[in-house]
Order: C-alpha cells, then sequence, then structure tokens
C-alpha cells in the first residue's frame, strides 16, 4: 500500500487499521492510497471509475476472516444463498439484484473460478469486489459483477514465516474447533527464486444431532452428535523465478479439500422457515454429508516492455464433489406407501466433477501521450458431469408392482458435457483534458456447450435418452465509460456496460406420468422437449458514481446510483414431480445504489461503513405467461433489498511493549425472496444481522487474541435447499449459519 503524504519525514514504519504508516509523519492518520488491479493494472483505488469494495491483509486479520461469508457480508448490494441442490456446489453470489449461478465472476488471482467455490482466507494480499458488469475484462459470466482474490506471491528477497492457530467452542456443538495454518517464504536464490509455502487445517464441530429410533419402527431413540462437522486443510507450493529484469515466470499448485458429515440445514415445518431447529428427527440412521476437493494448478508469466507489460496466464482447475442425502422418507412416501409397504432406508448420492483448462494472454500499455489500452485473448475448456443414483439400502420385495420397475433402482442420471469458449477482447482509453478520460471496450466470444446422457429408474419410467446436441452463441460485450476529476480529490464517473450470462444445455426432464411432471410442465404452457436447452440472458448496467476524499485524506465518501435493465433472465424451475429445469423467464429490471465512508477522525481509529440498496423486480413474465412462476412487479429471487455494515478498529501502544488492536464488525443483510421448491409460493427468508469482535494484544512477533463471531446468535436464512432429489412435504429444510461461537487465537511471525 502505498500513501498520500506531501514532504514526508523519516520515520518509523507503523501498522494503524491494516496500513503502514510513518509513525511521525504529518500525515499519520491520513488514509493510505489503496492500489488495485480490477482493471488489468496497478492504480489508486480513487482513481479507478468503478465501484469497488476492498478489504487488506491487515483487515482481514482483524476481522478474523477465514471464509466467504466472513467478507460477504460487509459488502454493500452483494448478496448470497443456497441455490443449488446439495451443499458444496449449492452457493450463488448476486450483485446489484442479478442473481442466480454463473452470474458473478469468481476469481483466484488470474484464474476464474466457479462462485461456489469457498478458498480458505489464508495468505491473501487483499480482496476485491466489483460491482456493475465486467464483461470486457472479465468475461461472459461477470454480469452483476465480480469478486476477486489476490494471493500473496512469493518473495526471492527476503525469509518470512507466520504461524496461526485458534481454538473456540460454538453453541450446539459436543467438540470444539481446531484451526490452524502456516506460511514460509524462503529466497532459494538471493534476488532470482524464491519459494513460498502455505498448509491449513480447520475444523468446525457440527451443530446439529440426528435422532432415530433404536430399532426400526420403535419409539425408543438413539442420537448421533456432532452433525454438520467439517474439516478443511490444505496448502499451496508456489515458486516465483526472475528470470531477468524484466521476465518473471510463477508457477503454483493449490489444494483444497473440505469433507463433511452431514448438512448445516436446519428443519422447517410448512408455516415456519426459521432456521433454529437444530435437531435432525429421521425414521433411519442414515448418514449424510460428503466431500469437496479441488486442485487449481497455475503458471503466471509477466514481461514488462519499455510501453507496458505482457501478462499469461494458464491455469488448470480439477474439482470433484461426492454428496449423499437421505430421502428414506421421499421413497417411502412416493414408492411404498400407497401400496402398504413398509418404509426402507434409502439414500442418494452424488457425484460432480469439473475440469477446466484457461488460457489469457494480454497487453497492457504504458503509453506516453492522451492513449491507453488494454487488449487480449482468452481461451477456455470445461468439461463436467453430473451423476445422482438414488437406490434403498436393500432389495426391496413388491418395487415391481409399484412402480413397474424392476430391481431397487429409483433414479440414475449420467450427463456429460463440454463447453468451449475463445474471446477476444480489449479497453481503449483516451485523455481528451487534463480532467477528462474517456473509455471503450469490448469483448468478442464465442461459446460452444456440447451435453448428452440418460435417465433410468423407477422415478423415470422407461429409459430416457438425450442424444448429443450443441448449443453455439456468438456475441459482443460492450462498455462505454466516462470520468471527469474536479479536482485532485473528487472524480466523478458515468458507465454503460452489458453483462452477459451463456445458454446451456440440461436432461429433458422426464415424460413419465407416474410422478405427474408432464401435467406440472403444461400448467406451464410446456412440453419436455422445450426443457432440454435455455438460452443466453443479458443486462445493460447505467452507472453515475463519485470518488472523493476529504479533511486532508483522513475522509473518504464513495457513491454512486444505477439502473440495470435484465433481458431473456435464465430461471431455475423445480417442478414439485421432483425433476427440475432451466427456462428464460421474461425480463426485470434493478435499481438502486452504494454508499461507502472511510475514515479516520482520531489517531489510532479507523471506521468503514457502506450501505447498499437494491429493488430487483419482474418487469415481463416468462415461459407460460400468466402461469409463470415469475409475474411483473414479483421480486428477483435471492435478492436482499437493504445491506449494510461498519467495522470499528482501534489501535493503540499500551506500553513500550504491548500494543492493543479491537475490531467490533457489524453487518445486516435485508429479507428476500427463496423460490427453491416452490416457484409458486416464494419462501421469505427474514433479515438477519451479524455481530463480530477481536481484541488482540500483540508483543513483538507474538500475538494473542479473542474473537467472538455471530454474538447475537442470529440464525440466518440463507434459503430452503433445493435437494439433491425431492424436498419431503411438510419439511423444507432451511440451510443456516454457525451459531456463536467464542475463541481465542495465536500468531507468531519470523522475518
Amino acid at each position: 500500500m502505498k500513501i498520500h503524504a506531501g514532504g514526508l519525514l523519516a520515520a518509523v514504519p507503523l501498522v494503524i487499521g491494516g496500513h503502514t504508516v510513518l509513525a511521525d509523519a504529518p500525515g499519520v492518520d491520513q488514509i493510505p492510497e489503496i492500489v488495485v488491479t480490477a482493471q488489468k493494472r496497478a492504480e489508486s483505488l480513487q482513481n479507478v471509475p468503478v465501484s469497488i469494495t476492498t478489504f487488506g491483509a491487515q483487515a482481514l486479520k482483524d476481522r478474523a476472516v477465514e471464509s466467504f461469508m466472513d467478507y460477504a457480508t460487509s459488502v454493500p448490494n452483494l448478496g448470497f444463498g443456497a441455490s443449488g441442490d446439495g451443499a458444496a456446489n449449492s452457493r450463488t453470489i448476486s450483485i446489484r439484484g442479478v442473481s442466480g449461478d454463473n452470474t458473478t465472476g469468481f476469481y483466484l488471482d488470474e484464474t476464474p473460478l466457479p462462485d461456489s467455490l469457498d478458498p480458505r482466507i489464508v495468505d491473501i494480499d487483499h480482496i476485491e469486489v466489483l460491482r456493475g458488469p465486467q464483461g470486457t475484462l472479465y468475461g461472459a459470466r461477470s454480469m452483476g459483477g465480480t469478486a476477486r482474490l489476490l494471493t500473496n506471491q512469493p518473495d526471492t528477497t527476503n525469509f518470512s514465516a507466520g504461524v496461526h492457530t485458534g481454538i473456540s467452542t460454538t453453541e450446539h456443538t459436543t467438540a470444539p474447533n481446531y484451526v490452524a495454518d502456516g506460511v514460509v517464504n524462503l529466497p532459494l536464490i538471493q534476488d532470482m527464486l524464491g519459494l513460498r509455502m502455505v498448509g491449513f487445517f480447520d475444523r468446525e464441530a457440527g451443530f446439529f444431532r440426528r435422532d432415530f429410533p433404536t430399532l426400526p419402527g420403535g419409539t425408543s431413540l438413539s442420537t448421533v452428535d456432532d452433525v454438520g462437522r467439517s474439516v478443511v486443510q490444505g496448502g499451496s507450493l508456489s515458486l516465483l523465478l526472475k528470470v531477468n529484469d524484466v521476465l518473471t515466470v510463477t508457477p503454483r499448485i493449490l489444494h483444497q479439500e473440505t469433507t463433511y458429515n452431514g448438512f448445516p440445514f436446519a428443519d422447517g415445518t410448512v408455516t415456519h422457515f426459521s432456521a433454529t431447529n437444530f435437531l435432525q428427527a429421521r425414521t433411519f440412521d442414515v448418514p449424510e454429508g460428503g466431500s469437496d476437493r479441488w486442485t487449481l494448478y497455475s503458471l503466471g508469466i509477466h514481461y514488462t516492455l519499455p510501453l507496458g507489460e505482457i501478462v499469461s496466464s494458464t491455469s488448470y482447475f480439477d474439482r470433484e464433489i461426492k454428496e449423499r442425502e437421505d430421502e428414506s422418507e421421499v421413497v417411502s412416501l412416493f414408492f411404498f406407501t400407497p401400496a402398504g409397504l413398509p418404509p426402507v432406508a434409502s439414500q442418494i448420492t452424488e457425484i460432480k466433477p469439473l475440469h477446466r483448462f484457461v488460457q489469457e494472454v494480454r497487453f497492457a500499455s504504458q503509453l506516453p501521450g492522451p492513449w491507453q489500452f488494454v487488449a487480449g485473448g482468452y481461451f477456455s475448456t470445461s468439461n463436467g458431469q453430473f451423476t445422482p443414483g438414488l437406490y434403498p439400502s436393500t432389495i426391496v420385495p413388491g418395487l415391481t408392482a409399484v412402480s413397474g420397475y424392476p430391481g431397487n433402482l429409483f433414479f440414475y442420471q449420467n450427463y456429460p458435457s463440454t463447453i468451449r469458449e475463445p474471446a477476444v477482447f480489449g479497453e481503449l482509453a483516451y485523455r481528451a483534458t487534463s480532467k477528462l478520460k474517456l473509455t471503450a471496450g469490448a469483448r468478442w466470444y464465442e461459446i460452444k456447450s456440447t451435453a448428452s446422457g440418460t435417465e433410468q429408474g423407477a422415478a423415470v419410467g422407461t429409459v430416457v435418452i438425450d442424444s448429443p446436441s450443441t448449443l453455439t452463441e456468438v456475441g459482443v460485450n460492450p462498455k462505454f465509460q466516462g470520468d471527469y476529476q474536479l479536482t485532485a480529490d473528487a472524480m466523478l464517473y458515468a458507465t454503460a456496460a452489458k453483462g452477459f450470462r451463456p445458454g446451456g444445455i440440461v436432461p429433458t426432464v422426464p415424460s413419465a406420468a407416474a410422478l405427474g411432471c408432464p401435467g406440472q410442465l403444461a400448467a406451464l404452457g410446456l412440453t419436455t422437449q422445450q426443457t432440454h436447452e435455455y438460452q443466453s440472458d443479458s443486462l445493460w448496467n447505467y452507472e453515475l458514481g463519485a470518488k472523493t476524499s476529504w479533511l486532508d485524506n483522513r475522509l473518504s465518501v464513495n457513491a454512486d446510483v444505477f439502473y440495470i435493465d435484465w433481458k431473456n433472465i435464465q430461471q431455475q424451475i423445480l417442478l414439485a414431480c421432483g425433476f427440475q429445469f432451466r427456462t428464460n423467464a421474461g425480463a426485470a429490471k434493478s435499481e438502486g445504489g452504494e454508499l461507502e465512508v472511510h475514515a479516520r477522525p482520531l489517531h489510532g481509529l479507523d471506521i468503514s461503513s457502506g450501505i447498499g440498496y437494491q429493488h430487483a423486480v419482474i418487469t415481463k413474465a416468462g415461459a407460460g405467461g400468466a402461469a409463470s412462476p415469475l409475474q411483473p412487479g414479483d421480486r428477483v429471487y435471492q435478492v436482499p433489498d437493504w445491506t449494510a455494515n461498519t467495522s470499528v478498529t482501534y489501535s493503540t501502544a499500551l506500553n513500550s511493549r504491548f500494543d492493543l488492536v479491537n475490531n467490533l464488525t457489524y453487518s445486516y443483510v435485508g429479507g428476500s425472496k427463496s423460490a427453491n421448491n416452490d416457484p409458486f409460493n416464494p419462501r421469505t427468508r427474514s433479515p438477519y444481522a451479524l455481530l463480530e469482535a477481536r481484541a488482540a494484544v500483540a508483543f513483538g512477533q507474538y500475538e494473542v487474541a479473542l474473537v467472538g463471531k455471530n454474538l447475537t446468535n442470529d440464525h440466518a436464512n440463507l434459503a430452503d435447499n433445493r435437494s439433491i432429489a425431492v424436498e419431503l412435504p411438510g419439511r423444507p429444510r432451511i440451510v443456516t449459519n454457525q451459531p456463536i461461537t467464542l475463541g481465542v487465537e495465536f500468531r507468531v511471525t519470523f522475518k
């Protein structure tokens, strides 16, 4: 980080509020200049005409940020929830009311990743959350915005190391939580070759328990505690090779795996959708949970020229999700109860592998004169598969008579797919005057999706075969922008940009009448053949914003207003028969604004606050017209109306040896609608607020801190889970957050 302060005196560095300043400098309490790379070049945050929320490494530590939810609730107009099935792949992110999967770009350094991913916040330099479409520089899936995690890079000059450990307890658990991580940086060849190693382990105790009859059908119950326990572990190895003064090469391998023995889903009722029930009462002892393992291989090359820099980013991402879910009651209800057969323990297993290769090469100029540009090429290919299978634990006599399908197979699906995406992009900026800069950009793309597969089992009837089919979409994402520097401390900007999300191919909803799928589709004016393919959707974002600094750079105020026109919306529809499909559901608009304030009113006191409002509603009905679940005036699903946050950090020296750093963070997420399981009667997600605190004492190279998370013990409703198979009627499962957690952590650094 840099600082703005004219005529600085020689001074001793001091960390205050997350940034290094000079202790006896005249501008000691000024807000340091925050450098971001949102536009593919290093620039001051206050000079970038984009609405951005940032978190530096010190701020992440002061707030005890470990995972996505820890920082996401502090971003104005960012919403998130469980929109998919299972747990590991269900989270989606919305920005400015643009919700659904693939609407928000999610990057780790230069690599685009699935937005459901939750990398551990270990050895992160800073986080940038960009609001508004970023389609020209970041591609098709950055419709509402882009979240970027930027890691620390190897240092070829200095040795450094750090260790962090912690222990905590969570309400409703029977075991403590443990966390440990470490970082080592080794200059292998001075000023030429550096190695950086990171390792982490995080065990979070389960705060649910499962009750079930000790004997099938009996009244005596047995209990399994610690349900929903998760273990996250992994690490990374990265090298930085300085070939010469202008060429650097950075290979890295990063691996993370998460295992969990249950889902953090509270059982609701037909009329009660709050997440306050931590008992999972079941008919059988059928364990749930699974694993999410992923590895990222990347290679970065930076070549500096007199007139700019060439950057090459190559990556290969390998992920596999395996999850199992108890479907005993659902299977019994649909297949056995009508025939009077006894219930049977049943479990559905789902496997989702994903393999993605990405290559990007770009040039960012540093030209003399009024013109600057960024230009590059992009290519990615993804191979994925969706393979669920639902079986009872034993062969069930009479199943053939009930379903007309032999054996004990209820449902099996195998659906591999491939997506290829070449693109060419660029942005050209012209400084018309000393104060006015005009920018235009565009991204040409061609996205080709190919898929095929089969479905079979009692739930389907006859075998359903989808022959190989291909969907190709070609288009251009444009952007136009102007910014005007009113003074050295105030900038106005205006942006018009297009966002885009590709269409795709999904399994056809089966035409078997046993579960009533054809009739439910007919009510929407659709046939089974129309559920096989969906088209792209797009939007235009119009924005006016200002970035200002005040009081000798001790106060910054950034604000903007926006209007989004969203067409041909992709909408996931889950039918009552248990099958789902995606369709294009009319149009919507989203309008609102964001305000962020950062202040240092007193020595050692750092305050940052943000507020966002988004009014996202349907303006045109989708498929089925009057029968569509989305009608004009309805709220866009999974979008909170208001979001707000405040973080206060106070740093002071207790004496010559001990320093105190206290942080208190409050965040509020407004209410929204969830239609995962019943699009015609969307369920209300109540507002929730989180209060978190950290009090640390630092002495030399050591630091000890008390940490409290969710101090108000608010049980957030993050959506009714869509279920891998079918939601049991009368028992929605509500995805929720960790209850109140208190702990202590210890850090030591070596240099």
